[in-house]
This record gives structure tokens, C-alpha cells and sequence, in this order.
């Protein structure tokens, strides 16, 4: 795998590849029998486009980085991405391109496969998202524990219904040209109907609070954006 395609917080970029930690024997050959996931998903990053401008498409900025479809597979992708509490500390995500640039990212986002990260897109445009603005007030392993949960629980498929969740993003908020002092945590929906939207809204809450003893933390109430009625992303 591409050195290049590992995301970091560290000022100077991460130069290891997304891999598994070496195991003994009897963990490595159990780990190789592949544990497949309800589908296959795809991690995407949206760059910071410098001097952006009117003229700057959405699309451009855009770039999938590595697909997955199995437990190993999530864990060794996981392990390269950084936590969103290390953002708390004005630092950016970064990564080096192929000419060994930094590049700074704005968002990572995992969709399901053959789902682009746009609105537009058939399997987005007549459904929305829940969003959670999370402020550094919130504390860094709390907003970490909010971010793991509900990638867990997407990927896991105990978020529902799942099956029309379409995509999780966090997005920094934290420093860039628009700073609203936060993380933002998305999860996108297709085919909007009240009922199936509500379910999933009390699914997604309760999947973001609990805690690892199986009792319920505190729970963010998510902001819910129709994708049809709104113009930029």
C-alpha cells in the first residue's frame, strides 16, 4: 500500500504504511481468516484547496484513498487515522502527496462503495444528514469516544436501519477558512421518510452514548440537514 495515502497530526507526515501490528503465530494465522464486514467501504479525504476560489469545484478537492470490506482490513486502516481530540490542539490533518508535499485535509470520510462524496449523487440527493458540532469545551476523549462509537457502530451495522446510512465524515472546524471552533461529526442518509430518519436519529444517539461498562453517557442532540434544500457542502 502507498506510503502516502497514511493520514497523521504529526507536523512532519507519518511515513509508514496503513498494516497490521506484527502478532505470534497462533494471533497472525487467526487473523488471516478474513472477517467480512455486511459491505465494503471506502475511506475518501477532502484536501484544503489553497487560494480556493468561486471557480473551485467541490469534486476537485475530493480523493479516495483505500477500500475495505473486511475486520482486518478496518482495524489496519484505523490504526493510521488520527483521533479528533489531537485537532483540539490547532494542529491540521495532514499526509505527503507523491512529490512528498504536505498537504493538509479538511475531512475524512468513510462511504459505502460505489457512493461518491457529494450530495448529488442518486444514493445522497433525496436524503440528509445528521450533524453533531462538537465544541473543545466537549474534552478531547469524550469527542473521541462520540467519533469511535459511531464509526463502530456504522461499520458494524448496530446503527439502523443501516442500510440507509450512505457515509460518516468528520470535518475540521477547528482551524482553515472557515472556523467555527469545533469538530463536526456527519452521518449521512439516503431516501429520506420520517419514520425510517427518526429511527435512525434515536439509533445514532444511543449508539454515540454508550459507554464501554454498557451504561449511557451524555448524548449530543444531532442537527438534522436535508440535503435538497441546501446548496454547499
Amino acid at each position: 500500500m502507498n506510503q502516502n495515502q497514511f493520514l497523521s497530526l504529526n507536523e512532519h507526515c507519518y511515513k509508514g504504511n496503513f498494516g497490521l501490528p506484527e502478532e505470534d503465530e497462533e494471533s497472525a494465522e487467526a487473523l488471516r481468516a478474513p472477517m467480512k464486514l455486511k459491505d465494503t467501504w471506502v475511506l475518501w479525504e477532502q484536501q484544503v484547496v489553497e487560494n480556493a476560489g468561486k471557480t473551485t469545484n467541490y469534486q476537485d478537492a475530493t480523493r479516495k484513498v483505500v477500500s475495505f470490506n473486511t475486520v482486518q482490513e478496518f482495524i489496519a486502516i484505523w490504526n493510521g487515522l488520527p483521533q479528533p481530540s489531537e485537532l483540539l490542539e490547532q494542529k491540521r490533518i495532514m499526509r505527503k502527496d507523491g512529490n512528498s508535499q504536505a498537504v493538509a485535509i479538511d475531512a475524512f470520510m468513510i462511504f459505502k462503495e460505489g457512493i461518491s462524496p457529494e450530495w448529488e449523487h442518486p444514493a445522497n440527493a433525496n436524503g440528509g444528514h445528521f450533524q453533531v458540532q462538537l465544541k473543545p469545551t466537549v474534552g478531547g476523549p469524550q469527542i473521541d469516544e462520540y467519533w469511535n462509537n459511531t464509526v463502530l457502530g456504522m461499520i458494524g451495522g448496530t446503527i439502523e436501519p443501516a442500510d440507509i446510512i450512505t457515509v460518516i465524515r468528520l470535518v475540521d472546524k477547528m482551524t482553515g477558512s472557515k472556523v467555527a471552533n469545533g469538530i463536526r461529526i456527519e452521518l449521512w442518509f439516503a431516501k429520506y421518510n420520517e419514520s425510517n430518519v427518526n429511527s435512525l436519529k434515536r439509533s445514532m444517539e444511543k449508539c454515540m452514548g454508550q459507554r464501554l461498562d454498557g451504561s449511557m453517557g451524555t448524548v449530543p442532540k444531532p442537527d438534522m440537514k436535508p440535503h435538497g434544500s441546501i446548496g454547499k457542502h
